[in-house]
């Protein structure tokens, strides 16, 4: 089995209070999520975000719905800050439909912010 050593994706947008899916399997290519960064990019508020990192498998093949029982992760970021959420291992999606999804708690969360953060996935997935 050969890895596309590629990027996963572009930086994707989660604004406030919503949740997005910021990495989804197609092609039925097995995929390997080394490393999540999450960006603040609230330096004009001056305030904290708090995201939520998911990792939901698929419904029926199509994307399934984020819960509690996939939370995976949940982060402070201060404003203007990276975090870069790390696992010890990959985190190996197999079936299409199979997602990374974050939740940018917006004003539901302790700071009340609904700045943007921005997300950016890496890792590896099957070339062939």
């Amino acid at each position: 089995m050969a890895l596309s050593k590629s990027n996963l994706g572009f930086p994707v947008v989660v604004g406030g209070a919503t949740t997005t899916a910021v990495y989804t399997v197609s092609s039925s290519k097995k995929s390997y999520i080394r490393c999540i960064l999450i960006h603040n990019v609230g330096i004009d508020t001056n305030v904290s975000q708090t995201a939520r990192i998911y990792m939901v498998p698929n419904s029926g093949g199509l994307a399934g719905v984020a819960t509690v029982g996939n939370t995976v992760a949940r982060l402070t970021l201060v404003p203007d800050d990276t975090v870069f959420f790390e696992p010890q291992y990959p985190f190996t999606l197999e079936s299409n439909g199979d997602t990374i999804q974050v939740y940018n708690e917006g004003a539901n969360g302790p700071s009340g912010a609904t700045n943007d953060i921005v997300v950016t996935v890496l890792g590896d997935k099957e070339d062939s």
